[in-house]
């Protein structure tokens, strides 16, 4: 189960996804309509990550890996983000959790 909000990582692009809640995943049909790469990810608020190539009813379902990210990959993550959309001072970004990480991406969308 996810803890939302959560950011989507795309493979091979730095920009992320922001999904703030399972109402906007299940109404964006961007986010669970479209196909994904094997390697995109969604990172919870918990800092869990899910696989999204789960297809159930014509829709995308994240699945859990029970695997925590570490809070430096995911500081280095949101960093690359907001370089990538040319925010000043993104090498300076950090946080206390992977939660206040995703706050930050929801801010920026």
């Amino acid at each position: 189960m996810v803890t939302w909000p959560a950011i989507i990582k795309f493979s091979g692009d730095d920009q992320l996804g922001y999904v703030a809640n399972l109402e906007q995943w299940n109404a964006d049909q961007d986010l669970n309509f479209l196909g994904y790469q094997s390697t995109d990810i969604l990172i919870d608020s918990r800092g869990v990550i899910h696989h999204l190539s789960h297809l159930e009813a014509g829709t995308f379902k994240p699945q859990s890996t029970d695997e925590l990210i570490e809070l430096h990959r995911a500081i280095v993550i949101v960093q690359a983000h907001f370089s990538a959309t040319g925010s000043c001072c993104a090498a300076k970004i950090s946080a206390r959790s992977v939660a206040q990480l995703i706050e930050l991406v929801g801010i920026d969308n």
